[in-house]
């Protein structure tokens, strides 16, 4: 039989209609066999009686409806697309992400909270508070400013027991010399050994001198005023003692030492301060501890997660107030 295809006539599908190019002359069945997969499928044009010859013009035409279209190319999924547990894209066996082995933290059914008022604001605290800043500002610059007298109260007196333990080796060369000009002379032997014994401890002074120089700076670097103040005050003695030690009367000694004796006077002044700052700090402070931390218990509220029920002081909440502090409730246990 030779088939044709009718390009003008088209299915539901958008297919071309075939229809045979052979006259059919009986129809030996009162209807077409319905076609397809279950589908509609009907015969256009057909004999409805057995006996009635069919028109050349009107071959039979075949009409697939989209019902039956999409029966025919309903999607099957590959057997690898589907989720399968414990296996990965390639069919190897995995580990669960739900290992088990972790922990749950048991939640009560009911939260209480309260809800407080900071009292600060009302006792001054913001003011006292700045008093408090502004009084320990100036404790810490006059700290400093009692650390640096001190260094430099003894940096003087290192200064000043060098000036005389010099002049006490330039005497000790002196005697020496002349006592070696006139070896039979026994004074100026004398003399020589004198004004050497005064050199050497004039040295083991200003050795003491300035190991105290060395204490003050180091209790300075640390923020010590008392310990830089006492550093100060040792290197002053050790300073007169070498002056003494170098056979300098009182007189001499006070006037070998004048420099450093004045700028421990200052040291002690501004140490003075520092210690009445510090003082005045501390006191700031215990002012604004005593408001610090202040607060007014407004109320407690109780959130029960099961019912959703909300009351403040056991009392429920309007509609409006329980609706936003619900939200507020909800949104602090998605964050837990």
């Amino acid at each position: 039989m030779k088939m044709t295809i009718n390009s003008k006539l088209k299915d539901s599908c958008g297919e071309p209609i075939v229809s045979s190019a052979r006259q059919l002359t009986r129809i030996g069945f009162a209807t077409l066999l319905v076609v397809g997969m279950g589908g509609s499928i009907s015969a256009r044009n057909s004999a409805l009686a057995q006996g009635v010859e069919q028109s050349p013009a009107s071959p039979p035409k075949v009409r697939i409806t989209k019902k039956d279209c999409k029966r025919i190319i309903r999607h099957q999924p590959a057997a690898d697309v589907a989720y399968k547990p414990g296996v990965d894209v390639r069919g190897n066996p995995v580990t669960s992400a739900d290992v088990g082995g972790g922990f749950s933290i048991p939640l009560p059914d009911v939260f209480e909270f309260n809800i407080t008022k900071d009292l600060t604001a009302y006792l001054d605290g913001p003011e006292e508070q700045l008093a408090a800043d502004k009084a320990a500002a100036i404790a810490a610059e006059r700290s400093v400013a009692a650390t640096n007298a001190a260094v430099s109260s003894a940096e003087t007196a290192v200064t000043e027991a060098q000036a005389v333990y010099d002049d006490a080796v330039a005497a000790a060369e002196a005697a020496a010399a002349a006592s070696e000009a006139a070896p039979n002379d026994t004074d100026l032997a004398a003399a020589a050994t004198s004004a050497q014994a005064e050199a050497d401890a004039a040295a083991a002074g200003l050795a003491t001198t300035q190991t105290a120089y060395n204490s003050t700076q180091s209790a300075a670097t640390s923020d010590d005023v008392t310990g830089a103040l006492a550093g100060a005050q040792s290197a002053l003695a050790a300073a007169e003692a070498t002056a003494a030690a170098a056979g300098l009367d009182a007189d001499a000694v006070s006037a070998a030492t004048a420099d450093t004796s004045a700028a421990l006077i200052e040291a002690s002044q501004a140490a003075t301060d520092s210690a009445t700052a510090d003082t005045a700090a501390l006191e700031a402070m215990e002012t604004v501890s005593k408001s610090a931390g202040m607060t007014l218990n407004v109320g407690t509220v109780r959130y029960n997660i099961n019912t959703g029920a909300m009351t403040f002081n056991g009392k429920p909440l309007n509609d409006a107030s329980e609706a936003e502090l619900a939200e507020k409730c909800r949104a602090m246990m998605k964050a837990k």
